[in-house]
């Protein structure tokens, strides 16, 4: 991929860049729709994302094509004459970083040329936004020697998609795309931001992601709803309890704080949060002690609180899941704000022939055409690359 974004690069701008960057998705092993409600989450980067070329130009102007989204053209952004006009594409990010650096006194003095291709599924669920969000800031923290702190890009980086695109998302897809590891789940408490290197001993045991081919846009979807409703919740059991987020409440004491929530939905969209965020708890201890077959237990009973107390999954996502466990899946779940996107499946690595094969005729049998896979594992986070 180094050598595409390299000729891609010199094609669209005749000359060489100067340096290249990799900003990679990230997969959720558990935790869903907790990082906004001060919970844990348990996340690792992938070996999918951005790829980018970048190098200096002697105008005000910064020139970014993505090969993603060719139609677009290569996109014009003058830093003389700077609007912060969103025009629902992904420049709108590049945009956002520049207001979230001026903010912070960060000066921009001369132009870029940018290069973009991604091999990310399009509204897949694994992160498009934070990682293209944090690639922007880490090359002009480069460039600009700006010596702005990883912590400082991430809460930028939250701030582009919460204050310029509409998405009122939490800090983990950020955070784990700025501080992810080889071989390791970060195991988060976004309450404070403590977080502890898990690892994956996956020898056995192994990954597989599926794409629903549903895109999804968070801004048009009911992801911001969600985040309304558990605020709703969290002001009427703040008159009763002494709590700053939802998930500061105990699984065992869920039961004495739903007594004070009359709304149906509303107690749904509470049993969710503290439940799962109970799980990512037990998934790490099922991890640390190499039990795949608890973990794969808690990501079906993930899935399954996020279908019927979260209402965030869909039609698809659903039968995409029950497909996997009857293909002898140890667990699987939807990952993802949710609304389309991708599945996430645990499997024995002893059966994943077999799993691929039975999986691929129910999937065909079902919706006649074939599935969308990859093999994951736990990759580093955005770097530079050579």
């Amino acid at each position: 991929m180094i050598n595409h974004i390299h000729n891609l690069f010199v094609e669209k701008f005749n000359r060489e860049a100067d340096k290249f960057y990799f900003s990679p998705g990230r997969v959720n092993i558990i935790g869903e729709h907790t990082d906004y409600n001060g919970g844990h989450v348990l996340p690792f980067c992938i070996d999918k994302g951005i790829f980018c070329g970048v190098n200096r130009n002697k105008n005000q102007v910064i020139n970014i094509f993505s090969e993603n989204y060719p139609l677009n053209g290569t996109i014009k952004i003058d830093l003389e004459n700077l609007t912060f006009k969103k025009h629902d594409i992904y420049s709108d990010y590049l945009l956002g970083a520049i207001k979230e650096l001026k903010k912070a006194n960060c000066l921009i003095d001369h132009g870029f040329n940018i290069c973009l291709s991604s091999n990310l599924p399009n509204g897949g669920g694994l992160s498009s936004s934070a990682a293209l969000s944090l690639l922007f800031l880490v090359i002009f923290n480069d460039e600009f020697r700006f010596n702005l702190t990883k912590l400082e890009m991430v809460k930028m980086a939250k701030a582009i998609e919460n204050d310029f695109i509409g998405v009122n998302c939490g800090i983990m897809d950020q955070f784990v795309i700025m501080f992810g590891g080889k071989n390791y789940a970060l195991f988060l408490n976004t309450k404070n931001l403590v977080y502890e290197n898990v690892y994956l001993d996956m020898k056995d045991h192994q990954f597989v992601l599926i794409n629903s081919d549903i895109k999804r846009n968070l801004i048009e979807s009911n992801y911001n709803k969600r985040q309304s409703e558990t605020q709703e919740v969290l002001k009427i059991l703040q008159k009763h309890f002494a709590i700053d987020y939802l998930c500061d409440i105990k699984a065992e004491d869920l039961d004495d704080h739903l007594a004070f929530v009359s709304d149906l939905t509303l107690k749904k969209r509470l049993v969710h949060v503290v439940t799962e965020n109970h799980r990512v708890k037990q998934a790490k201890f099922a991890i640390l002690e190499n039990n795949y077959d608890k973990l794969g237990k808690l990501l079906s009973e993930a899935h399954l609180s996020a279908k019927d107390n979260y209402e965030v999954s869909s039609l698809v996502l659903d039968e995409m899941v029950e497909l996997a466990l009857q293909a002898n899946a140890l667990g699987a779940k939807m990952i993802g704000g949710g609304f389309g996107g991708s599945i996430l499946v645990l499997i024995k690595k002893e059966e994943l022939e077999n799993f691929i094969e039975i999986y691929g005729n129910l999937f065909y049998k079902k919706y006649s055409k074939k599935f969308i896979y990859s093999l994951i594992s736990a990759k580093d986070g955005i770097k530079q690359i050579d």
